[in-house]
């Protein structure tokens, strides 16, 4: 049993998008939990995600998208592990905020599994480039260790705008690829015969009962590199 089928989904619309004088409950400012709307966002989410037979779940560590998924895996009990290649981009201009230490996290959200062994997060400043290879370096790690593992046919990987666009380029292995990203949108990738990657559905909303919000994409500078890895 190979990684057949990836769900890629962002987190639900932020309260600080609202409300600038929010708190997080990890104490971290920059760390915004969801608004109304964005939980609304998320059980709608969860709802559609429910028959998919979803098997595991890699995210983000970050409040919001932590937040966005949790119920559909303690419903589902699907288990949870923290992926530091779907974390948050800050831009190339701004030092790396990290989130909330292991053990809040653990706290705020007892069901996350903090055994998997994920890529180290970025330090100082990122580029758009430097974002891409992140993900495609996290990629990489996570789908030949699943392989290896044999254990899941269909993941869910939940990210930022940022990072949820970065991952889907370097499964497609097209680090220009328009890959359409409002709150909690979905996209979905299957893997064809030859081991490469397929885009079936990209940024869908068509579940979410206000539509897309908020699409978001790099502005000016596209990446131009190669991809190094096979995933």
């Amino acid at each position: 049993m190979v990684v057949k089928e990836i769900w890629v989904t962002r987190h639900g619309f932020r309260e600080d998008w609202i409300n600038p004088n929010t708190t997080s409950p990890t104490g971290l400012g920059y760390d915004s939990p969801l608004s109304k709307s964005g939980r609304k966002q998320t059980r709608e989410l969860c709802n559609y995600l429910m028959d998919k037979d979803i098997q595991v779940v890699y995210s983000s560590p970050f409040y919001r998208v932590l937040e966005t998924v949790t119920p559909l895996v303690m419903e589902n009990h699907i288990p949870h592990y923290l992926e530091n290649a779907l974390a948050e981009w800050y831009g190339k201009d701004v030092d790396y905020r990290k989130p909330a230490p292991s053990d809040v996290l653990k706290h705020l959200f007892p069901h996350l599994d903090l055994s998997h062994d994920t890529i180290d997060l970025p330090t100082g400043r990122e580029s758009v480039v430097c974002c891409h290879e992140r993900a495609e370096r996290g990629m990489h790690k996570l789908i030949t260790q699943l392989d290896e593992e044999n254990k899941y046919e269909r993941i869910l990987l939940v990210g930022h705008a940022a990072s949820v666009i970065c991952v889907i380029r370097a499964l497609l292995r097209e680090s220009s690829f328009p890959v359409r990203v409002g709150t909690a949108s979905l996209s979905r990738l299957v893997r064809k015969e030859d081991g490469t990657w397929e885009l079936k559905e990209n940024g869908d909303c068509h579940y979410l009962s206000e539509g897309e919000q908020r699409p978001w994409t790099f502005s000016g500078d596209v990446p131009d590199y190669t991809y190094k890895n096979a995933l």
